[in-house]
C-alpha cells in the first residue's frame, strides 16, 4: 500500500509542473497578471457597449526589453491561443465564459517542422 500512496505522490509531483498559471477578470478595468516563462503579462478588460469585452494584455521579458501589447476583442464563448516572439515556449489563452475572462499561461515544448 506504501509503494502505490508513494507512486501516485511521486507521479502528481512529476505532473505538477504542466499545470498552467490563470488569472480571471470578473469586473471592468480588473487588472491580473502570469509570471509563466521567460515572460511577465498584466491585462486588464474594458467592456464595450455593444456586450463584448476589449481586453488589453502587456508583455515584457524579465530581463528587460521593449514591452509587446495585444489588444482583443472577446465576446462569449471566444477563445484565443498565442505565443509571443521570443517565447514560442509559453502560450498564452484568453477565454470569455458569460462575464468571466479567463487568462492562462501553459508552458508548452516547441517543436519544428522539418523535411
Amino acid at each position: 500500500m506504501k509503494k502505490i500512496l508513494l507512486s501516485a505522490i511521486f507521479s502528481f509531483a512529476i505532473a505538477a509542473p504542466a499545470a498552467a498559471e490563470v488569472t480571471s477578470l470578473s469586473a471592468p478595468i480588473q487588472a491580473g497578471s502570469l509570471h509563466t516563462g521567460a515572460l511577465d503579462m498584466t491585462a486588464y478588460r474594458v467592456d464595450l457597449p455593444d456586450g463584448a469585452h476589449e481586453v488589453t494584455a502587456t508583455f515584457r521579458a524579465r530581463t528587460g526589453g521593449e514591452p509587446q501589447r495585444v489588444v482583443m476583442r472577446l465576446e462569449d464563448k471566444d477563445e484565443v491561443h498565442f505565443s509571443m516572439p521570443g517565447a514560442s515556449q509559453t502560450v498564452y489563452t484568453f477565454t470569455r465564459l458569460a462575464d468571466v475572462v479567463e487568462i492562462s499561461a501553459k508552458s508548452a515544448s516547441v517543436q519544428l517542422a522539418s523535411r
